[in-house]
């Protein structure tokens, strides 16, 4: 086994990560985390009715991560992430009947027996949506190639929906090429459209270059702990409000 790989070598043993080799030396070779106690952050992109804009911490068009409000890119700039898992959900959304905006509800299996469902209905005069979303688990480039990656999760729903299936496509061609999707890193950003109705910011996309074995072994270690944690159902996800993709911008650039 190469130096590298040994270095970065992790196992996993039910819901927990077992980390050897790095923590040899302090004796934390034989402590376990349970994978509950990891809380997944999302990747978000800021509008104008984030929490964080309205607050002044952050800007439109900003991409953080979800748990710490940490900056990842400001608007000119990309960050570069290393998808390793993806899956699709149904996202519900409520009507809140005041403000008339539709709210965060829930998600739900994406399946072959509910594709069909009608994306907008009423139940006891107020309104839901059903948004279908695409969903990644990756590693942020940098991290992987430091040493010190950790999963954060990316979606695609609505108006950013064509912008997931570009990595979708990307890694099911991998797939049929026989090759890991981690072969190839995927630079998101942001960009403001304009439509005929509103203003909005949204997530793009661009092709990357070739990853390293260091960031691919990363990933690869990740993988396989989350699909143990998922099979135990431990996956714990960053809990948080989620609006819509599509914000109306009301304010000059």
């Amino acid at each position: 086994m190469k130096k590298e790989e040994k270095d970065l070598k992790v196992m996993t043993k039910g819901n927990e990560l077992v980390v050897s080799k790095d923590f040899e030396t302090g004796g934390w070779d034989t402590e376990v985390v349970d994978t509950k106690d990891i809380i997944i952050p999302k990747i978000l992109l800021m509008h104008p009715t984030s929490d964080l804009v309205k607050k002044g911490d952050r800007n439109q068009g900003e991409i953080i991560k979800s748990t710490s409000g940490e900056l990842l890119a400001k608007r000119t700039e990309k960050i570069g992430v290393i998808i390793f898992e993806k899956w699709k959900e149904w996202r519900l959304m409520k009507k809140n009947n005041l403000s008339g905006r539709f709210e965060y509800m829930r998600l739900e299996a994406w399946t072959a027996e509910n594709d069909s469902l009608p994306w907008e209905f009423e139940e006891n005069g107020t309104m839901f949506r059903r948004d279908k979303t695409l969903n990644f688990y990756a590693l942020l480039s940098s991290e992987a190639e430091a040493g010190n990656a950790f999963p954060v999760k990316l979606s695609f729903s609505r108006t950013g929906f064509k912008t997931g299936m570009k990595i979708a496509d990307a890694y099911a061609r991998a797939l049929m090429e026989k090759q890991p999707p981690t072969r190839q890193i995927f630079n998101i950003g942001s960009e403001l459209v304009t439509g005929k109705e509103e203003t909005y910011f949204a997530f793009t996309v661009e092709m990357g270059k070739g990853t390293s074995e260091s960031q691919r072994i990363a990933a690869l270690q990740w993988r396989q702990v989350i699909q143990k944690a998922k099979m135990n159902n431990s996956i714990v996800e960053h809990e948080m409000d989620e609006e819509t993709v599509t914000t109306v911008v009301n304010e000059p650039f």
